[in-house]
């Protein structure tokens, strides 16, 4: 069976078999290199498909084999599959390169400090929109919700320099009168929005001594109740206490069941930037000097006034 030849369909090389059992194989043609199905001349197409080791093959014929020809074609066609690997590699690790160079020019910290910094501002306007419109409205608000007390309960602690008449159902803490502390009291509404405090001064009470000591015996036309003084100098610890605080008009100067009182309309404004209005009445004895702040909502005041006068007007020593 040595004289066993093939011919390839594409090109009419003849090849001869060195074994019959090459027959049926699937090979590629050594001179154009296309695969075909070894098929003796004259005899049928085998249905087996393995593909033959090349020394089974011998070429005859005026085409000899040429194995550099068939390692060059074989090299080429690696350059070629290597090269569009490579520039297919090149391309995405330049675009893997590009996306990490523009994920990287915003920092993710940077990012997020970013989102939480807006919504702090934003937050924060809100809030201070809010705030504004709430106090805008906070006196009228209070004003329909809130009326003037019509009854009053007497306030006669057991121990203290004072006593007076307060709303009837507003809560009352005091404390003091011993041990060297001085007398204080304080009222306050049911909606806490209106309170009313009264507070022992022995600073001012050593002053307004020492002026009345010096007022003996002059004309009363030609100078001032000592009230008047520690009444003006009070006025610089009240603007201490109170931010934005501020007196309207001039102080005015009456009698109480205390004796010589002064008082001042002022104005302030709470933490959350609502306006408050009320009382600071600076009341003098011979051994006590007290300091009274009656104070609520602006759009309060008016309605709340008269309350306050009977506060003033009822508080005495004890």
């Amino acid at each position: 069976m040595s004289g066993l030849t093939v011919t390839c369909p594409h090109c009419q090389t003849k090849v001869r078999l060195k074994s019959s059992k090459m027959l049926g194989k699937k090979v590629n043609c050594r001179k154009c290199d296309s695969p075909f199905v070894l098929k003796a001349d004259g005899q049928k197409k085998s249905q087996s498909a393995r593909r033959p080791r090349s020394e089974d093959l011998e070429e005859s014929g005026t085409h000899s084999y040429d194995p550099e020809r068939i390692r060059a074609r074989r090299l080429k066609k690696r350059k070629s599959t290597s090269g569009s690997k490579s520039v297919a590699k090149n391309s995405s690790s330049k675009k893997s390169k590009s996306s990490k160079k523009s994920d990287s020019q915003i920092p993710l910290p940077l990012l997020i400090g970013g989102c939480v910094l807006g919504l702090c501002v934003t937050a924060g306007l809100i809030y201070f929109v809010y705030s504004m419109g709430s106090s805008l409205n906070s006196g009228a608000t209070a004003k329909k919700k809130a009326a003037a007390p019509v009854k009053f309960a007497k306030f006669e602690p057991e121990v203290g320099d004072f006593g007076c008449e307060y709303p009837e159902g507003w809560t009352v803490k005091n404390g003091g009168g011993k041990g060297g502390v001085q007398s204080w009291a304080q009222f306050l509404s049911p909606d806490e929005n209106t309170k009313i405090s009264i507070r022992g001064n022995m600073t001012g009470a050593a002053l307004g001594g020492a002026g009345i000591s010096m007022t003996q015996g002059a004309d009363a036309d030609e100078i001032e109740p000592p009230v008047v003084d520690i009444h003006r100098l009070m006025k610089i610890k009240f603007s201490d206490d109170y931010p934005n605080y501020e007196e309207i008009g001039a102080h005015q100067l009456f009698k109480t069941k205390m004796g010589d009182t002064c008082s001042s309309i002022f104005t302030t404004k709470t933490m959350f930037g609502g306006k408050q209005k009320g009382y600071r009445v600076t009341l003098l004895t011979g051994r006590v000097q007290f300091n009274l702040i009656c104070l609520c909502d602006e759009g309060l005041f008016e309605q709340m006034r008269p309350t306050f006068d009977k506060v003033v007007q009822t508080i005495h020593e004890k």
